[in-house]
């Protein structure tokens, strides 16, 4: 039983902190795409593709 509750502390901690952190960046995001609508700047396009292909399509 106390292994248990040690190893699902072990296993939902480090879950926990990925989210917060995860989640403080999304909101640090949200609020500068807001800052940007303020300022009327269009909102950028995320690049989700793999650094090798991104520098391989430079002009």
């Amino acid at each position: 039983m106390i292994e248990q509750l040690i190893l699902g502390a072990f296993l939902v901690v480090p879950l926990v902190i990925v989210a917060l952190l995860f989640s403080d960046e999304l909101w640090q995001e949200h609020r500068h795409q807001q800052e940007l609508r303020h300022m009327d700047v269009p909102p950028h396009r995320i690049d989700w593709r793999h650094p090798l292909r991104r520098m391989r399509n430079r002009p």
